[in-house]
């Protein structure tokens, strides 16, 4: 199940908690009072009608800030001649000068990446330390998946714009990480997100190559 989905019912699990407890409430007070019944109604209604609109804010701000991302939007212009320019392309084809572009897409990257890591540490540190509860574990695993999730996209989104999304960039990246840089194949597989015997035949089709 998706992390989004997860969120979405963990979210309907507690608004229906929290009407449940509301009304709950408000039909004690009035037993006491003698107010109206028809606020046990009323009240649930527009409890609801404020979450899905907070909801609904939530989303439009979140997809706003997702395309307003230099590596999410579709169409660049070259800083320099302002000719149409793929993300993933290293040099401009008009005009032959360095994609400004793509340096700053990775750039955002990383300081992204760099951040989500930190936090997964201080998730670690924060539960080596205190005895959690189980539903405090559940809240925990819930924000590891989350970020979890994020730092993969992450990882894919650079991984192709570094090798240019071609298969021959792909080949050419995992030939620098494993034998240039002396990283493992379970690490070029992590960011990769593939398996370790895919990691190894793209090192078989390597090799051939070179020979």
């Amino acid at each position: 199940m998706k992390t989004e989905a997860k969120a979405a019912i963990y979210g309907m699990l507690l608004l229906s908690g929290g009407l449940i407890y509301l009304v709950w409430g408000l039909s004690d007070i009035l037993s006491v009072t003698g107010g109206p019944p028809e606020l046990l109604i009323i009240v649930p209604v527009i409890v609801i009608i404020i979450f899905f609109l907070v909801i609904a804010v939530l989303v439009i701000v979140s997809l706003f800030i997702k395309r307003r991302k230099i590596y999410n939007r579709k169409a660049h212009k070259c800083r320099v001649c302002g000719a149409a320019i793929k993300l993933e392309e290293k040099i401009c084809t008009e005009c032959g000068e360095e994609n400004a572009i793509r340096n700053e897409a990775l750039k955002k990257l990383e300081d992204e990446q760099k951040d989500i890591e930190d936090e997964l540490a201080k998730y670690e540190e924060k539960r080596s330390k205190k005895r959690s509860t189980r539903r405090g574990n559940k809240l925990e695993e819930m924000g590891f998946d989350m970020l979890r999730n994020e730092l993969r996209k992450i990882r894919v989104r650079k991984m192709k714009i570094i090798t240019g999304n071609t298969h021959e960039g792909k080949l050419e990246w995992i030939k620098t990480q494993h034998y240039d840089l002396k990283r493992s194949i379970r690490e070029i597989a992590e960011d990769l997100i593939e398996t370790s015997l895919a990691v190894s035949k793209y090192l078989d089709e390597i090799e051939n190559q070179i020979n």
